[in-house]
C-alpha cells in the first residue's frame, strides 16, 4: 500500500526538499490537489525554492476556500515579503494576527516584515511581544540578533548570536549571522568558518554558499586592503588618512608626507584592483 501522497510531500517540506515535495503533490487529482492543506504544502515548498510568486499564488488560492487559515495567510505573508511586496505581506500577517493575537511565530513575521521595511523601533516593540507571548523563543531571539544587526550594532548581535548558538549549535541562521559580522570587520578567516558552517547545516543556501566561498578567496595578502576598509569603513579610513596627511604637511615633515601619500594612493589602487577581480568572480 503506497503512503499517501499528503503524508509525503508534508515530511519532504519538513526535511528541506521541496523538489521532492512539489513531485508527491504532483500525483494529487484534482480535487485533492485543490484543497487548503495540499496548497499550503505546495506554497511552503515553493517559498523554500524561492520561487515566492507561485508560493503567494498557491497562498491565495487556498484562502480563496479557506479565507480565515492562518497557516495560508502566514504563508501568504512570507511569500509576499519574498516577493518585496511589503505591503502585501503586513496585510496578510495583520489577517492572521487578527484570528491570534498572542501567537508568537506570527509576531515574529510581523516583526520581520517591519524590520524589511526599515521600521525597527516597532519592529522591537512587536519581538517584546512575542517574547511576553513565548518566553524564551527561539524564533524571537533569532530575530533580535537579526534586528540588532540591522542597526548596526554589531556588540549585541554577536551576544545574542553566541547566545542562540548555545540552545542550538546547529542553528544555520546563526552561524549565518557571525560570518556576516565577522566579515563586516574584515576577519576572512572566521566568516569563512562561519558560513562554510552555515552551508553545511543548510545546503540549499546558495547566496551563503557564494558568500562563503568569496570569504575563503579573500583570505590571502592580496586583499589585505579590502579587509582593512571592511574592518574600519571606508568613510572613516579615509578621513583618518586625510588628517594623517594633513598633520604631516602642518608640522613640517614634508618628506614623510610625501612617501604616505604615495603609500595611500598605491594602498587605494590595489584595493581597487583586488574590488575589480572580486567583481568579475561574481563575490
Amino acid at each position: 500500500m503506497s503512503a499517501d501522497p499528503l503524508t509525503v510531500a508534508a515530511r519532504y517540506v519538513e526535511i528541506g526538499r521541496p523538489e521532492l515535495a512539489l513531485q508527491a503533490l504532483a500525483g494529487l487529482d484534482g480535487d485533492t490537489a485543490a484543497h487548503p492543506y495540499a496548497l499550503l504544502l505546495r506554497g511552503r515548498a515553493l517559498c523554500e525554492m524561492e520561487r515566492f510568486d507561485d508560493a503567494a499564488q498557491a497562498a491565495r488560492d487556498g484562502l480563496a476556500d479557506a479565507p480565515a487559515d492562518i497557516a495560508l495567510l502566514y504563508l501568504l505573508s512570507v511569500a509576499e515579503e519574498g516577493r518585496g511586496d511589503l505591503a502585501a505581506a503586513e496585510a496578510a500577517i495583520l489577517a492572521a494576527l487578527a484570528e491570534e493575537s498572542d501567537d508568537a511565530v506570527l509576531l515574529c513575521q510581523y516583526a520581520r516584515v517591519l524590520m524589511h521595511g526599515g521600521a525597527l523601533d516597532k519592529a522591537e516593540r512587536v519581538l517584546d511581544k512575542a517574547d511576553a507571548a513565548e518566553p524564551g523563543s527561539v524564533g524571537v531571539l533569532t530575530n533580535r540578533v537579526s534586528l540588532a544587526y540591522l542597526r548596526h550594532d554589531d556588540k549585541t548581535a554577536e551576544r545574542l548570536t553566541k547566545e542562540l548558538l548555545a540552545l542550538d549549535p546547529e542553528d544555520a541562521q546563526a552561524h549565518r549571522l557571525l560570518g556576516a559580522l565577522a566579515a563586516n570587520r574584515g576577519d576572512m578567516d572566521t566568516a569563512a568558518e562561519r558560513l562554510g558552517t552555515a552551508v553545511r547545516e543548510d545546503p540549499g543556501d546558495h547566496r551563503t554558499a557564494d558568500a562563503a566561498r568569496a570569504a575563503g578567496g579573500m583570505r590571502s595578502l592580496f586583499w589585505l586592503p579590502n579587509r582593512f576598509f571592511a574592518r574600519y569603513g571606508a568613510i572613516q579610513t579615509w578621513i583618518g588618512a586625510v588628517v594623517v596627511l594633513s598633520l604631516l604637511r602642518t608640522t613640517g615633515m614634508a618628506g614623510l608626507a610625501v612617501a604616505a601619500t604615495i603609500a595611500w594612493v598605491v594602498f587605494c589602487i590595489w584595493s581597487w584592483v583586488a574590488a575589480a577581480v572580486a567583481s568579475r568572480r561574481g563575490w
